[in-house]
Formats: C-alpha cells, structure tokens, sequence
C-alpha cells in the first residue's frame, strides 16, 4: 500500500500546476479563436450608423455591446424624410383636387345647369312646322320627299317602307342641333337627359307620325316653352295649321288630362278630322327641372278609310 500510494503521489506531482492566472489567459485565448471563426455579418440599412462596427464590453468570458448607442437621439435619415415629403405633398394635391371637385360638384354644378337651361330656353330657333293639311293626300314617299326639299335636318325613328301597314316617323331636328348629337339624345332616352339638354334637344323641334292602318292619320308632335299657359298652347297650335277660323265640334279636358280642342276642316276634295291637345311637359317626361310653363302638344289630322 505504501508503494502504490507513493506511485500516486509521484504521479501527481509530476503534472505542472496552473495558476488561475494562467487558466484565465488560457480561457482568453480559446473565446478569441472561436470568435475569430464566425463571419462577421454585414448590415445595411438607411442609417449611417448602422454599418459602423459596434463597440463592445467584455466582462470575464461573456462580451456585451455597448448599449450607449441606444441613447442616440432617433433622427430619421434624410433619405426617408424625402420620401416621406414627396408621398405627403402628393397625397395632399389628390387629396385638394378630390375636395375642389366634390365642393364644385355640389355647390356650383345646380348653377351651371340652371344657367345652360336658361340659355337653351333663350335660344332663337324656328319650328316651321309642315302644313298638315298639304301633306295629307300625299303617300308617304312623297310626304318624306316633300320634308326633305323643305331642307329640315330629319332624324328617321321608323323609315319609309319599314312598316308593311304603311306610315313612318320621322323628327325634325333644331336647326342648332346636328344629327349625330341629337341620335346620341335619343339613344340615352329624353328622360335620362338634364333638363337643359332636354330644352336643347326639344325646343325647335317636332316628330311626324303617320299612320296607314284605319285610314289616313297625322300627327304632329312637339313641346311649347314659350306660350306660358296650356289654352295659349292650343290656340299658337291651331294658328300653325290655319285652323283657328276652322269649325270646332269638342273642347274640353280629356281622360287623360289633355286640354283640348277638335273639329272639321274641308277641302276641295276631302274633309278632314282635327284635334289639337296639349298637356304639361311633366306629365310627358320625367326629368327634373323643366319649366313648370311648359306644355306638349299634338296637333291631328284623320281621314277614316270608308
């Protein structure tokens, strides 16, 4: 036992002792290669400081980073406040731009409308409306032939020839009103026009209808802006076809609100049946803003077939 124990103590004692000193150089060392060994990470960002290599404190085997560069004052880079100012002067000239249309749309589009409409309703147009009477021995060839050499810009709603019974329509047009304008109008319908291009559309102008199928018919149709009342509306229709000295058999009002007068007219050859009606404009079209003195008239020619 004395032996083995004296081997033990020889053993031993033959390894140098280290000193704390030393294992702490040692310890050094060793975190030094390890650190060494790890790539070093590369940052960018829009900050100068962020690519700036961090100081560090070390505190026996553990490093930490110097948090004094938290305590920075956080000023945006100057290539992001750019960024910012043109995003908030461009958000801002949408935004004024969107403001001044909507403002404008509300408060200042019922004026301009208002303003139009008074212009169209001032507008110096000519009806020339077609004399019945001349136009009803006529077939309907000649009829169109006969409104065509009178210069009128027509606009054929039912063509000559379309309707195997006979008759046709056909619109003249205001004479400031071109015929593709006017196709536009009555393609989007009157009753979804503003009551200023209605006006435009509408004033100066009248439909032509005639009919084949019980006898020989006529109508004339077209709105008054101008008589102020419906009885002067019937009485300024009835002087456009020379009937204001002709026989009157019925006056009244009719089921369907029209006031009306009718009679009987002869010619050489043929006698014929009138009537001449009128009835608010608002009754006809339902388009808000028309004026309250307007009025839509029919002035009708019949002749029965026997």
């Amino acid at each position: 036992m004395t032996q083995d124990h004296n081997r033990r103590g020889t053993s031993s004692s033959s390894e140098p002792a280290t000193s704390p000193a030393e294992e702490a150089k040692r310890r050094k060392a060793s975190h030094r290669r390890h650190t060494a060994d790890v790539p070093t990470a590369r940052h960018t960002g829009f900050h100068p400081l962020a690519d700036k290599p961090k100081s560090t404190v070390q505190i026996g085997d553990v490093r930490y980073f110097d948090g004094a560069e938290l305590s920075r004052p956080l000023a945006m880079p100057p290539r992001v406040r750019l960024i910012l100012l043109v995003v908030m002067i461009v958000a801002a000239v949408i935004g004024c731009t969107f403001l001044g249309k909507y403002f404008d749309q509300i408060l200042n589009e019922p004026l301009r409308q208002q303003q139009a409409l008074q212009e169209n309703l001032a507008r110096d147009v000519s009806y020339d409306f077609p004399s019945l009477a001349t136009l009803m021995p006529l077939s309907d060839e000649e009829v169109m032939a006969n409104l065509t050499e009178a210069g009128y810009t027509l606009y054929e709603r039912t063509p000559v020839g379309t309707d195997p019974d006979g008759g046709f329509e056909v619109i003249k047009l205001p004479a400031d009103v071109s015929l593709e304008e006017a196709g536009l109008m009555y393609v989007q319908g009157i009753d979804n026009l503003s009551a200023s291009d209605a006006v435009r559309l509408l004033k100066g102008a009248w439909s032509l209808t005639v009919s084949r199928k019980a006898g020989d018919d006529m109508c004339v149709r077209y709105a008054d802006f101008e008589s102020g009342t419906i009885e002067s509306a019937v009485q300024s229709a009835m002087q456009a076809e020379g009937l204001e000295t002709a026989e009157i058999t019925d006056n009244g009002v009719d089921d369907s609100g029209n006031t009306y007068q009718a009679g009987v007219i002869s010619t050489e050859s043929v006698t014929y049946n009138w009537r001449v009606s009128a009835i608010e404009l608002d009754e006809v079209y339902d388009i808000s803003g028309l004026p309250n003195t307007a009025f839509y008239v029919g002035i009708r020619f019949t002749v029965p077939y026997e």
